[in-house]
């Protein structure tokens, strides 16, 4: 068995879409955006066991329509029920790796446009400072509002969009999910950096970006067919 887990969340509902079914089922180029996702990680040709975390009603659908499209790979999926919040999913499907796995990246399933060579940064970078995320230098000036009047204005030079994967040691993102009893996490990175571990940032991708609104499917599909030459 590998040392590395990838986990993909998937079990969001995407309200900012507008739509019936969950983003990471909408079409693109054909197939469904998770399929990308899934695909990216298949394609970086390394050994590693895949959860992928859905909520729980759309665990059959998965199977019954998503999974038949890898029946080319050998790969093997562990489909795992998610919770009520993101944190609550990402922590369940770390529970569900083997003793084996020593590294786990984390990937959002809407983020179908990921580089193999944007996983394998991660992945080495993780292999030496142990808690990792992606990010991209911010283009836009930045300022703080309050009350609809500008009151400070951010250095860009010091700002990251980030992103994800992230890749974190197994048993510091477990320790960090167990430790943290606030509201709300933004991301994974967050959960350490809140134990006083630092996070090293890996340059990410701009065209790595997460499927949110309906506005994102049409640059998503340039994206993807300019890669595959489609």
């Amino acid at each position: 068995m590998s040392e590395i887990g990838v986990l993909i969340p998937a079990a969001g509902k995407g309200s900012r879409m507008g739509k019936k079914i969950n983003k990471q089922f909408l079409d693109l180029l054909g197939k469904p955006v998770i399929y990308h996702t899934i695909k990216s990680f298949l394609d970086w040709q390394r050994d590693f066991e895949l959860n992928i975390v859905l909520a729980a009603a759309e665990i059959d659908y998965f199977k019954q329509k998503i999974l038949p499209l890898f029946s080319d790979y050998h790969q093997q999926f562990n489909v795992v029920a998610g919770g009520k919040s993101r944190k609550e999913s990402v922590n369940n499907g770390l529970q569900n790796f083997s003793d084996k796995v020593k590294y786990v990246i984390i990937h959002d399933g809407a983020r179908p446009m990921i580089k193999r060579e944007l996983i394998e940064k991660s992945f080495q970078a993780v292999k030496k400072y142990g808690a990792v995320s992606c990010g991209v230098k911010v283009k836009d000036t930045i300022k703080v509002v309050e009350n609809s009047f500008s009151k400070k204005t951010l250095a860009r030079d010091s700002l990251r969009a980030i992103q994800t994967p992230q890749a974190f040691k197994l048993d510091l993102i477990k320790k960090a999910h167990h430790n943290y009893r606030k509201d709300k996490a933004l991301d994974d990175a967050t959960l350490v950096e809140e134990l006083g571990e630092k996070v090293y940032i890996v340059e990410g991708d701009y065209n790595n970006f997460k499927i949110t609104t309906p506005e994102d499917l049409k640059p998503a599909e340039i994206i993807l067919k300019e890669r595959f030459n489609v």
